[in-house]
């Protein structure tokens, strides 16, 4: 296999043909005796892994290393902070969602200092990770070991790095096994609604807490709900967006978009809404009192504690409404496919999750 370079505008390029694929390398030097030697050299690599079959077919390894706007070998902060912007502008993180990066990224100064990314190992990685652990408990950590593993990955065939040494370190961090939620009884969810409902200060909120409680939603995803989102006919709703402390974020927790199919009361409710309000297909089918996003942080320090303290029922977050529907759900029978379906969950999670709650009698022919 033959590598050709050639004079581009005075400038020398690669070209060569491999597996029917044609491929061109700029080599970022003039053509000048000089270029032409380093031309030479990477040529001669080129052709060289072809034959031994180590060939890099994103190029990275036979592109010249550069610093700048357009850096292929940049240090470990500049290319978690680089990796933290692409997401920023893909998942459209708000700015809560986005602080764990800047958190993570102000330990990484701190440890790493101008280290270059590409002389990270599995040591300096396993370093950093103890590092981590020692300041924070171990899910935090955990965490923070994910979105260097998902850097990485994202970095690859972009910027000059070694593998991926992060892969190894989050095994060997050890959580805490969080405790298991406590799904509201059908007595205690039909008493959270009356307290909404009679409350003279708190009973704006009924409608989306009903609509918790009967579709299993996220907190968020129902705060961040439209009426263009709502079918005509009220028999469903599509779950596109939500809300995080009062901020929109275009996407779900997970990126997807699902239907979610409504019951009698619900699809009643929106129905009456929607009359009163006549709404616009932008307006949110729950706002705050004063028309904005509703604020999680805030609905659950005031309007949902005092509540439950007014019916008499242990607190749990608003989250746990989620937690009660899809265990009521299974409880009743409900397929965990379909469910995962429709509240947005993985189909395995939700059984290891939940498999608690399914009803213990037996499921065998009785012979």
């Amino acid at each position: 296999m033959k590598v050709t370079i050639e004079n581009h505008g005075g400038r020398l390029r690669l070209r060569w043909l491999y597996q029917g694929k044609r491929h061109a390398l700029s080599c970022g030097v003039p053509a000048t005796p000089t270029g032409k030697a380093f031309a030479k050299q990477i040529a001669a690599q080129i052709e060289l892994d072809i034959s031994a079959g180590y060939f890099d077919p994103t190029l990275l390894k036979y592109k010249p290393r550069k610093l700048g706007k357009a850096a292929t070998e940049l240090s470990v902060v500049e290319l978690f902070e680089r990796y933290a912007q692409a997401m920023k502008r893909d998942k459209t993180l708000t700015r809560n969602g986005f602080q764990k990066y800047t958190a993570l990224i102000s330990h990484m100064k701190t440890f790493f200092n101008d280290v270059g990314a590409e002389s990270v190992g599995d040591r300096r990685a396993g370093d950093f990770s103890a590092y981590l652990l020692d300041r924070m408990v171990g899910q935090t950590a955990k965490q923070y070991l994910f979105l260097l593993r998902a850097c990485w990955d994202w970095a690859a065939g972009k910027y000059h790095i070694a593998g991926n040494p992060w892969t190894e370190c989050i095994p060997k961090v050890k959580t805490q096994q969080s405790k298991r939620v406590k799904p509201f009884s059908e007595t205690e969810l039909r008493a959270i609604l009356a307290g909404f409902d009679s409350s003279a200060v708190y009973r704006h909120y009924h409608p989306v807490v009903l609509f918790l409680v009967s579709t299993g939603v996220r907190p968020g995803e129902a705060f961040g709900l439209k009426w263009g989102s709502v079918a005509d006919n009220f028999t469903h709703v599509t779950i596109r967006e939500s809300v995080s402390r009062g901020e929109h974020r275009s996407t779900t927790k997970t990126g997807k978009t699902r239907l979610v199919h409504l019951g009698k009361a619900v699809s009643e409710m929106l129905r009456d809404r929607h009359t009163q309000l006549k709404p616009k297909p932008e307006s949110l089918v729950f706002p705050s009192p004063t028309g904005i996003p509703l604020d999680d942080h805030n609905f659950s320090r005031r309007a949902w504690k005092a509540v439950l303290e007014s019916v008499g029922v242990s607190y749990r977050s608003p989250y746990a409404i989620r937690h009660s529907a899809i265990s009521h759900a299974l409880a009743n029978g409900a397929s965990p496919v379909d469910l995962a379906e429709q509240t947005g969950h993985d189909k395995r999670v939700l059984l290891s999750t939940y498999a608690h709650a399914i009803s213990k009698k037996n499921l065998f022919i009785e012979i």
